[in-house]
This record gives structure tokens, sequence and C-alpha cells, in this order.
């Protein structure tokens, strides 16, 4: 029986995987390398920075400045984004909060925690889940199991008892090899991407006691 549930953030809850996208797009412009699409989508979605930017510095010979220091120049660029640009995605805010009645919330996140920090705060759901992980609690992000498996830890609960709800291939992938069960909605992947997950939906309406109970 399901009695968590653990949601993504990023193109589950917010709507800003563009922002994340321009703000990548323009900490690496200063260091010459063009952020197309394919190469975002390939490099960044559904990883943390540290993981996303090392292979980005590796593949692509960037040697003038350290990791870090492109990654706290990206997220200044995004935090000025999402004060002007958030959306939520319809629905959403109100299916956390009736799912907050009856199961606990967590929430593990490719951001950081300085990211979730404002983007909460935005969407007026900073004291809905409890337990928040972020990209500085892992040393391995999406798509490896330990996000996941350091939130069943946290939540001091059971792979069996938890239901994950993803959007991206890299964070199926992590549910599924934390051996947790994971619903996926097509909000930033084709729904070829999310073949592994145990169902798709397209209505944050349809995340019900029923739909899970079924899985």
């Amino acid at each position: 029986m399901t009695t968590h549930i653990i949601f993504d953030m990023n193109g589950v809850i917010t709507d800003d995987e563009h922002c994340h996208e321009m703000a990548t797009k323009e900490a690496f412009g200063t260091l010459g390398l063009n952020v197309s699409p394919d190469i975002y989508r390939t490099y960044c979605l559904g990883r943390t920075d540290v993981a996303a930017f090392t292979d980005l510095f590796n593949d692509f010979a960037i040697k003038q400045v350290d990791i870090l220091s492109t990654i706290e120049k990206k997220t200044e660029i995004y935090l000025g984004l999402v004060e002007e640009n958030l959306k939520i995605y319809p629905g959403v805010v109100e299916c956390i909060q009736r799912l907050s009645s009856s199961y606990t919330l967590a929430l593990t996140t490719s951001s950081t925690r300085v990211e979730v920090s404002s983007t909460l705060g935005l969407t007026g759901l900073t004291d809905t889940f409890d337990v928040i992980l972020t990209a500085e609690n892992v040393s391995k992000g999406k798509p490896d199991p330990e996000p996941y498996l350091l939130t069943l830890q946290e939540l001091k609960a059971k792979a069996s008892e938890c239901m994950v709800i993803e959007d991206s291939e890299n964070g199926i992938k992590s549910a599924k090899a934390a051996g947790i069960r994971c619903l996926a909605i097509p909000n930033t992947e084709t729904i070829d991407k999310l073949a592994l997950a145990d169902g798709i939906f397209h209505n944050y309406s349809e995340l019900t006691k029923e739909l899970f109970d079924s899985l």
C-alpha cells in the first residue's frame, strides 16, 4: 500500500526547465560553448548541475574556469529568470495539497537548495514536504539510484510503500533502480522516453488513491 509520495520538482511541479536551459546556455556562452537544445537534453535534463557540467567540461574540453564558478553563475542567472518567468503546471499545487492530507510527501530534485527554496517559496509549497533532498545531498545524481535511496532513508520507509512522480527519463531510471514504483507525466519528454515508468498520466487530477493502489 502506498503511504509515501515522492515528487520531482522541475518538470513536475515547476514549469521552469526553460529557465534552467536559458541559464545554462548563458553561463556556457561566456565560455565559448553554444548549448543547443539537443546538448541540453542529453547532458542536463533530470541531472544535477555538478554531474552535467562535469561532463560538458570534459567532453567539450573547457578549461578556462572551474565548474563550481560556472554553476554559481548559472544559479544566479536562473534565480533572476524564475522570479519573473516561473510557471506552475495547472492543477499540481492543488494536487499536492490534496495528497498531503493522506500521504507523507517528499521532494527529490536535482536542483540546488537555493533554487528549491526560491521556487517553493513562489509556489506556496514550502512547508508541504516532510523530506526535501537536493543536489547537495548526493554524490551521484539521477539516473543513479542514490537520490531516491537516500529519500527512503530520510522517510524511514520501504520502497514498496512509496510512489515517485517524475517527468524525465533519468528520473525514472533513478526511481526504478531504487526499487520504487514510478508514475510519469510527459511535460518535458516524449512518451517513448518514459517507457520504464509503471504508468503515464496527463492530468494531476488522475493522481488518486485508486491509481496508486492499482500499481
